[in-house]
C-alpha cells in the first residue's frame, strides 16, 4: 500500500492524482495503462470514489484518457495530422504507422442549412446525404465528423461509405476518381455533448474543429465535411504541398 502523508488543506484526491501525475513523468507506466478502479483503491487504502476523483482530475489536464470497456491510459504527445490540398484521414495517419479508421454512426438525407447549401453551391434547403462517422486511431477515436454530401449526385453514398469504410472509396464507388481541398476552416472550441460521447471525454475539454470542403477535378464543390478532434490527442499540421 501506498500511504501519502497527511498534508493539511489537500484532499485525498487530490494528493492521489498528484502522486499520480508524477508517476506519469516519470513513466512508471510502461504500457501506457494504469492500474483498475480496485487496484489503485487499494493501493492508497481509499474507495473507488476518491479514485474516479483523482482520475478525473488527471483527464481534465489531459495526462491520461479514460476509455469506457478498456480503462485509463496513458497520453502520449500529440498525432499529427496534416491539412494540405489531398487531406486522406486513413493514408494520412497510416504513412506514421498508426492503425487508422473510421467507424459508421448513422446516414441520413436531410436538408441543407445555409452554410452547408453555399459551400456546397446549393440551394439552401436542398436535399443532403450526411454521413456521421468516428475516426479511431490504434483504437482510440480521435475524430468526430459530420460528412456533408449533394444527394441528387451521390444518391449511393449511404450504401458505397457502409461498404468501404472510406470517404475516398466511397467516392470512387460513386463516380468521383479524385479531389482535392479547396478550404479547411479551424476553430477551437469546447465540445457538445454528443460530441464528447463519441471522442469518450468529458465537455469541459476543448476539442479543435475543422470545417472543409473538397472539390471533384473540375472544381465542383462535392463534400463539406464538419471534423471535430480530440485536442489532446490531435494536432493539426497545415501543409504547402500535398498531404498525399
Amino acid at each position: 500500500m501506498t500511504v501519502l502523508p497527511l498534508t493539511g488543506g489537500v484532499t485525498r484526491w487530490r494528493q492521489i492524482a498528484e502522486n499520480l501525475g508524477q508517476e506519469i513523468s516519470d513513466a512508471r507506466f510502461a504500457d501506457g495503462r494504469l492500474p483498475t478502479e480496485p487496484e489503485l483503491a487499494a493501493r492508497f487504502g481509499v474507495n473507488r470514489h476518491t479514485i474516479r476523483r483523482a482520475i478525473g482530475m488527471l483527464a481534465e489536464h489531459g495526462l491520461v484518457r479514460v476509455e469506457q470497456g478498456r480503462g485509463t491510459f496513458v497520453v502520449n504527445g500529440h498525432i499529427d495530422y496534416l491539412v494540405g490540398r489531398r487531406t486522406r484521414f486513413s493514408a494520412n495517419l497510416q504513412r506514421d504507422g498508426h492503425d487508422a479508421r473510421h467507424r459508421l454512426i448513422s446516414a441520413t438525407r436531410s436538408l441543407a442549412d445555409a452554410p452547408t447549401a453555399q459551400d456546397l453551391g446549393l440551394a439552401r434547403g436542398a436535399r443532403i446525404i450526411e454521413i456521421e462517422a468516428v475516426g479511431e486511431v490504434d483504437g482510440a477515436p480521435v475524430s468526430y465528423a459530420l460528412h456533408r454530401f449533394p444527394a441528387e449526385r451521390f444518391a449511393g453514398m449511404p450504401q458505397a461509405f457502409a461498404g468501404s469504410l472510406s470517404i475516398t472509396a466511397a467516392l470512387t464507388a460513386c463516380g468521383v476518381a479524385d479531389y482535392t481541398r479547396r478550404m479547411t476552416r479551424l476553430l477551437s472550441r469546447m465540445p457538445n455533448a454528443r460530441e464528447a460521447h463519441f471522442l469518450e471525454q468529458p465537455v469541459s475539454r476543448p476539442v479543435l474543429q475543422a470545417d472543409a470542403v473538397n472539390v471533384d477535378s473540375d472544381g465542383v464543390p462535392i463534400q463539406r465535411s464538419i471534423t471535430v478532434f480530440s485536442g489532446d490527442r490531435v494536432q493539426i499540421v497545415v501543409a504547402d504541398e500535398d498531404s498525399g
